[in-house]
């Protein structure tokens, strides 16, 4: 067997055992990564990542330094060793920032290659100057542009990067340079979906949003959406969009509202109004499609086409829709005083007297809306047996399904490096208050992760549900989990019935009225 390849096997065991939760046993075989002469950096790189799991950030340190250190000290300053030493600081909390200043210095004695294009991107998180993380993506996209080295993701990346920041400091760039930046973005970015066979249309409207966002050439974003309308009429580009399950008839929506968000800054109101009208989303199929920060902004739009072409009731119905949610989008309030006065309204009423009576009717409609979107979550019941499960706590507490027999059970199944996980926190919180008594049971299921890892997050977030440590995935296969957070709803006779992805909670809901359907059984 060649070295590379008895590299790649230990590496890939590391890897495997790593991920089915056996983490004991891969930190005792990957200690084989440190005997081999040369070195194994594979199987090295999948250690260290394997440890910065394992261990609180004193003892990873403690293991992962003097090893990377040991692996420079012994090995000639290859390419390919500075990479796995750049890639084990980075497996610490804290990641590229852990990298010494004299590794990334003789990374950058390596021009053309990866090793060369990952120091500039580690300089770059390490920078906490606006300009000068600027400057060194620009040298990452150059570098890119002149070599033959493979990386369109970080290519890719870089362009957003730089974007990201000229969102932060307008000055960064000119409206010239900005719009050229885009241009190379979308180019970067087609050729991404060439490479990776996704669907072009993603690439096409990102680099609209950008150009609504900046207000930078609308011309030209228009030009893109043409281009991209012609590009979803191949079957190619609908294959791929398939595959990624996509639609058609959406891609042609997301098209169409794009190009009357364009058609609204450039105040073209019927345009503008019969494109966002016509493709309006549907804001009935959650409580975020109705009340998140997108639906509210879209509404306000709706509202504001309407003002344009003087529909003043109609305005005065959406402008409320985005004022008086609990997200309230910062321009409707004014939006509705100019409705108020177009409407002459000030010789009847005073304009919070008109506030006042347009906060009622809106409320109407919101109360309408909530029970449809409920009703449509509590009649959808899955009716299937749900698979027993016995897991342990950190403290060795052993829970099992079966015997929650007789409770409403709700699963939380997450992890601690999930974000949405973490952000539907405090509205699982709020279930768990409202049903603190024995009829409910919460539990939270951590999949796949060591549980030191999951030591830390309870240390930091201090949950009152019992937290089961799932480190070899059993829920998450059982219940066919494709992405968390995931919810799970089981009822008194141990029947699974409902579930749902679950990053945009709102008050509770759906939880609490799944819940309560539950419990009324």
């Amino acid at each position: 067997m060649s070295n590379d390849n008895r590299q790649e096997d230990l590496a890939t065991q590391i890897r495997e055992l790593h991920r089915s939760g056996e983490f004991d046993k891969a930190l005792e075989i990957s200690e084989h990564a440190l005997e081999s002469n040369p070195v194994d950096l594979k199987a090295c790189d999948s250690r260290w990542r394997l440890i910065g799991e394992m261990f609180p950030e004193e003892e990873a340190n403690k293991r992962v330094r003097p090893e990377i250190e040991s692996v420079l000290g012994t090995h000639p300053e290859t390419p390919e060793v500075l990479e796995a030493a750049y890639s084990g600081y980075r497996c610490l909390p804290d990641g590229a920032k852990n990298v010494p200043m004299e590794l990334l210095d003789k990374m950058l004695q390596f021009p053309g290659t990866k090793v060369y294009q990952s120091a500039l991107f580690g300089l770059a998180a390490r920078s906490q100057d606006v300009r000068q993380k600027w400057h060194y993506h620009q040298r990452f996209i150059d570098e890119c542009t002149a070599s033959d080295v493979p990386g369109l993701s970080w290519y890719l990346l870089a362009y957003e990067k730089m974007l990201w920041l000229v969102e932060e400091d307008r000055s960064l760039a000119s409206d010239d340079s900005l719009d050229e930046l885009i241009d190379r973005f979308l180019k970067a970015h087609l050729s991404y979906c060439q490479d990776t066979r996704q669907w072009f249309g993603w690439g096409y409207t990102e680099a609209v949003k950008w150009r609504l966002k900046f207000n930078v050439r609308l011309d030209k974003a228009l030009e893109i959406l043409e281009r991209a309308e012609i590009r979803l009429g191949e079957e190619e580009e609908q294959e791929w969009l398939i595959r990624l399950d996509g639609s058609v008839e959406e891609a042609h929506k997301d098209i169409a509202r794009l190009r009357g968000e364009i058609h609204l800054q450039q105040e073209r109101w019927r345009e503008s109004h019969d494109a966002l009208a016509a493709n309006a989303p549907d804001f009935l199929g959650s409580l975020s499609d109705r009340f998140d920060e997108s639906a509210i902004n879209y509404l306000y739009m709706l509202g504001r086409s309407a003002e344009g072409i003087e529909e003043w009731d109609e305005a005065r119905h959406y402008y409320a829709d985005a004022h008086f949610a609990s997200t309230s989008h910062a321009e409707a309030r004014a939006g509705l005083e100019r409705v108020y006065h177009q409407m002459q309204r000030e010789a009847t009423d005073t304009f919070e007297a008109f506030l006042k009576d347009t906060e009622a009717e809106y409320r109407i409609r919101e109360d309408a809306d909530r029970e449809k979107i409920r009703q449509e979550f509590i009649v959808n019941r899955l009716n299937k047996k749900a698979t027993d499960f016995r897991l342990e706590t950190l403290e060795g507490e052993i829970y099992t399904l079966s015997a929650m027999r007789g409770k409403v059970v709700l699963l939380d199944v997450g992890a601690s490096w999930c974000g949405p996980c973490i952000q539907v926190m405090p509205e699982v919180k709020i279930a768990y208050e409202r049903f603190s008594n024995d009829d409910v049971v919460i539990w939270g299921v951590n999949s796949g992760e060591a549980p030191q890892q999951v030591r830390k997050f309870l240390d930091e977030h201090q949950l009152p549900w019992p937290i089961l440590l799932d480190p070899h995935r059993e829920v998450r296969k059982a219940y066919q989990i494709k992405a968390i957070p995931f919810f799970i709803l089981i009822d008194k006779a141990g029947n699974w019935q409902y579930s749902f992805i679950g990053s945009n909670l709102i008050d509770g809901q759906p939880l609490i009225w799944l819940v309560e359907a539950l419990l009324a059984d």
